[in-house]
């Protein structure tokens, strides 16, 4: 019913448009004449779509260009979802590509091509985020201070250096693209989505003025841009499923360590402020100045419960199994005895709590520029000043609380969502606040700063008359550095009473002990739309705790003697729920650490790139009876220099090894390195242009990516894995030691390109494109599971030298090989008879095909493995989108799908150590594992209307998301390559109502 409705939705929406353009009268551009002599006249998207079609047709190499419509307003709300649209071009739907266990509903990353290798460019210069990257997030830009956006898929050697799958450059406005005088543009829009429940809004304005004065030609412009999204997520998701055996069985099965369910609240609000001046005081010379800042501030807050427990086992009877093992469904999980394989009818222990997250990022762009030609002849010499800061800033508590389950449940994981089942009655336990436990906190921050300062000249001399058109140089020199803060996930437990026997005083305290304010009963309204429904209603820390307390106070201890004395044989220390309410939010268990920032969470880094590149360009333009031919061939030459440093920390733990108790000495040592790189960047670009309106292009370049600050950083750490000790209240068995490191010697990864591209722009409006690409890339940055040696440094003073299982980065030994075609095209049907001629279609496919050297990953039996896809590549990718142009006028109905794709191999959740006991009473054997998680294939429908009242004003309406769609990830490594869903994920249906001001 739900699609259905929504179906009828855009239906409606579509017959609504046909119906207003049939009376409509005809206003706008006028373009040529159709096949009967009547004159189609261009309004609206139709324009920008066809200023984009002629931006591409006049380009020396292969680009695609997304438009802003005369009201200044470019399709979707957000740079990501422009981007989506595009040939070739797919979107990360998670806050990060390698964070799959977080939704994002404007999406956070994009891949061109299969590659996230994509360099992020405003105005032609690079811009970025500070947040341990190189690129820009894209979320954090207004799209409504955009012109356009370009995305470049092949190279030419005066572009900046950067994007093995290709670059995105966000264009802006310029006074001196505005006709002489003032001009005033404002937009406003309201909207709401179905999960959130709440109204949010969106303005921009903008001035412009053009004059000629005593001085010369002087344009200034303004343009401010604000907008709030509120947005809710719920999820579901599986724990991994962990091979067991099943009494009398001589075969594994695989069964899901639990559960967890929640959601998750966004409510975002960015704003942006672009100026810009411009001063032609001769015809000789043009000076730009632009000031560009976007602000984005982020309040979230989550409910999570997770049900997860490895020890989790079923009984043949009542359950069901696919061809591999995987659990389809069972009637009972419970907790077994592994030296019996019976189950034990104790209870499942759980876990969950709230989180909150403040966050705020700003990237602010000062640049000035100069354009030069003397006496306009053919010498022209150009350059730039660039200055860029970009900040973000994080801070987040999760505060944790344990509630015993049932000691079985049943679990459906057979149909499109699955189906948790309680025994009769068994929810009643969660409604007592003397069974849920607080159980530990976590506080995470993060404060980071990146500067650049950056300067380019380029000299550029133009022949008349020749085939040689015009030759340029230039170079270009940059220095961009970064400093990031990063405490970690700083986890410590509450007091939970054997961390104070006898000191410090911790007891155990429950939600019977909580403070007023401190707990309410949370319920999931309207969970997946009602497609899910939730186990059990349950009791949470509340909000307004997460947001307000002090972490400090948190751990505080109570009132003395409020749970009596600390001391083994009070019961009440352990479960002091016969106390009654604290006077104050004091949950005990001194915090792990006091500082918000210690020199252990300093990472810093430095590139500075020095390049110089030459470009010929040549041509002879098409005529009747004589085939064009025109390119340019080029070359780039880069001298990179990185630098980063940090510290590697060991952190103070014990832990039973051999049957003695060991105690880890806690320890902060510095590391850091240099390295130096020089490339050379080819490009050559030809076009043949058989007839007027067909083009044929062939492009070879070379690009590179520089590895991101993350994968270089100087920091790490090192550790213990351990696994549970069967005896309650004693330190965790050794299995193995740790180590988590960058590495700042990566090399730039280097791709060689080839691209054969067929065009025809069939009339205004209609074009079809067929492209063929591949790209052999070397030293491709890959996630490494291996084997190194690392010093281990104990309280007592003595060192060792020990193998540990290192989790790095590392530069790949074998190229990755990446080739694929998209084939496109848009069309209007302006031939029928009247309201009929309105309607277009547009459609755009993309087939990848990879061989690489994939990240490494060890599977569900702990072997490491290598056949893991390029990480962000979907095989097929497809636009589907029906237009209507016509008239007063401008709808669209677009659909966007991806393929699955690899998100991560060491992804949270998906990595422990877990004990597979093959026999009753066997030895348990210890194996660890790091499974590969994918973004399973998605699709969405979006539409929208505007309706230009006049010349001046128009209306909008727009819906996002109205199948509502769920988002799933999986998680493989198993045997015969089965894969298994690991979360579900659905969000809000959205829609909104704009109007469009622009004179």
């Amino acid at each position: 019913m739900r699609a259905g409705a929504s179906f009828l939705a855009i239906a409606a929406m579509g017959l609504s448009a046909a119906a207003w353009a049939q009376d409509a009268p005809q206003q706008g551009v006028e373009a040529a004449p159709d096949g009967e002599g009547e004159t189609i006249v261009v309004t609206g998207r139709r324009a920008a779509l066809e200023a984009a079609d002629a931006r591409k047709q006049k380009s020396e190499s292969i680009i695609n260009s997304v438009v802003a419509d005369e009201a200044g307003k470019l399709p979707d709300n957000s740079i990501t979802e422009v981007l989506q649209r595009v040939s070739g071009v797919s979107i990360v739907r998670f806050a990060a590509l390698n964070d799959p266990d977080h939704y994002s509903v404007e999406g956070s990353g994009i891949q061109v091509r299969g590659l996230s290798g994509v360099a992020s460019r405003l105005n032609g210069r690079e811009i970025f985020s500070a947040n341990g990257g190189r690129g820009l997030i894209w979320g954090d830009v207004t799209p409504e201070l955009m012109q356009a956006v370009d995305v470049y898929k092949s190279a030419t050697a005066d572009l900046i250096e950067g994007g093995t799958g290709g670059q995105v450059d966000l264009r802006t406005k310029l006074p001196f693209d505005f006709s002489s005088g003032l001009h005033f543009a404002a937009s406003g829009e309201v909207s709401y989505g179905d999960l959130a429940k709440g109204k949010d809004y969106a303005f921009s304005g903008l001035v412009a003025g053009r004059w000629d004065t005593g001085i010369g030609d002087i344009g200034v412009l303004v343009d401010l841009a604000h907008s709030r999204l509120t947005s809710l997520s719920n999820f579901f998701r599986a724990e991994p499923y962990f091979a067991r055996r099943l009494p009398g069985e001589t075969s594994d099965v695989f069964i899901p360590g639990g559960f967890d369910f929640g959601d998750e609240e966004f409510k975002r609000d960015r704003t942006g402020i672009y100026a810009a001046l411009q001063w032609a005081p001769s015809q000789d010379l043009e000076l730009t100045g632009i000031f560009f800042q976007s602000r984005y501030k982020n309040t979230n807050q989550s409910h999570f419960s997770m049900v997860a427990q490895q020890d989790l086992a079923v009984s043949r009877a009542g359950s069901q199994f696919d061809a591999n093992g995987g659990l389809l469904s069972t009637s009972a999980m419970f907790m077994r005895d592994p030296n019996t394989f019976v189950a034990t009818g104790g209870g499942i222990s759980s876990g969950g709590g709230t989180e909150g997250t403040r966050s705020k990022s700003l990237t602010r762009d000062l640049s000035g520029e100069f354009a030069w030609q003397p006496g306009q002849g053919p010498f022209r010499l150009s350059g730039s000043y660039q200055h860029v800061l970009s900040t973000s800033k994080l801070d987040r508590l999760a505060i944790f609380r344990d509630v015993a389950y049932p000691s079985s449940f049943g679990l459906d994981l057979s149909g499109d969502f699955p189906v948790v089942s309680l025994a009769p009655g068994a929810a009643g336990q969660f409604t007592d606040p003397a069974n849920y436990f607080w159980a530990a906190a976590m506080p995470h921050n993060e404060d980071n700063r990146g500067t650049m300062n950056s300067a380019d000249l380029d000299a550029e001399y133009t022949f008349d008359d020749s085939f040689f058109r015009s030759v340029k140089i230039g170079g270009r020199w940059s220095d961009r550095k970064e400093r990031d803060y990063n405490n970690g996930y700083t986890w410590t437990a509450l007091g939970r009473g054997w961390t104070g026997v006898p000191t410090p005083y911790s007891p155990q305290l429950t939600f019977a002990n909580a403070a007023a304010g401190d707990v309410d009963a949370y319920a999931f309204d309207n969970f997946f739309h009602g497609q899910i429904a939730v186990p059990a209603q349950m009791l949470w820390p509340t909000i307004d705790l997460v947001r307000n307390v002090d972490v400090d106070d948190l751990h505080r201890a109570p009132p003395t003697n409020f749970c009596g004395p600390a001391d083994w044989g009070n019961a009440t220390y352990f479960n002091c729920s016969s106390a009654g309410a604290l006077p104050s939010s004091t949950y005990g268990n001194p915090r792990s650490r006091t500082n918000e920032f210690i020199n252990a969470d300093l990472g810093t880094w430095r590139t500075q790139t020095w390049a110089a590149y030459a470009q010929v360009r040549f041509g002879r333009d098409y005529e009747p009876g004589a085939m064009g031919f025109s390119g340019n061939v080029g070359a780039r030459v880069v001298r990179v220099k990185n630098e980063s440093q940090g510290f590697i920390v060991q952190n103070a733990f014990t832990y039973i090894r051999n049957g003695t108790q060991v105690d880890l000495a806690g320890r902060v040592d510095p590391r850091g390195g240099t390295a130096t790189f020089t490339r050379f960047l080819p490009a050559v670009n030809l076009q043949l242009q058989p007839a007027e309106d067909v083009k044929l292009r062939f492009a070879y370049n070379v690009t590179m990516d520089l590895p991101t600050f993350n994968a270089t950083r100087g920091g790490g750490s090192t550790g213990v894995a351990t696994t549970a000790n069967p005896v309650a209240g004693q330190p965790g068995i050794f299995t193995n030691f740790t180590a988590t490191t960058g590495n700042p010697f990566l090399k730039p990864a280097m791709s060689t390109n080839l691209d054969l591209s067929l065009e025809w722009y069939a009339k205004p409006g209609t074009l079809f494109h067929l492209n063929a690409f591949y790209k052999h890339i070397k030293d491709l940055p890959i996630y490494a599971l291996t084997q190194r040696d690392i010093t281990v440094y104990y309280s007592n003073g003595t060192t060792e030298t020990a193998s540990a299982s290192a989790s790095d980065v590392a530069s790949a030994t074998s190229p990755a090989k990446v080739k694929g075609i998209e084939i496109g095209g848009r069309a209007f049907l302006d031939m029928l008879p009247g309201v009929l001629g309105g309607f277009g279609v547009e459609a755009n496919y993309t087939y990848i095909d990879s061989k690489n050297p994939g990240d490494l990953y060890r599977d569900i039996f702990g072997t490491i493995r290598n056949d893991a896809p390029l990480q962000g590549l979907s095989t097929n990718n497809y636009n589907v989108a029906l237009l209507y142009e016509r008239g007063k006028l401008s709808a669209r109905v677009a659909y966007s799908w991806r393929s699955k794709y690899l998100q991560s191999t060491n992804s949270n959740g998906t990595t422990p150590t877990y004990t597979y006991v093959s026999a009753p009473g066997a030895a348990g054997q210890s194996i660890q594992i790091a499974l590969p998680v994918y973004g399973d294939a998605y699709g969405q429908v979006d539409a929208g209307v505007t309706f230009k009242a006049t010349d001046f004003l128009s209306f909008s309406l727009q819906g996002t998301n109205l199948l509502n769609a769920t988002q799933r990830t999986l998680m493989g490594g198993y045997k015969n390559g089965a894969i298994y869903t690991r979360s579900w994920f659905q969000s809000d249906r959205r829609v909104s109502f704009g109007a469009n001001l622009a004179f």
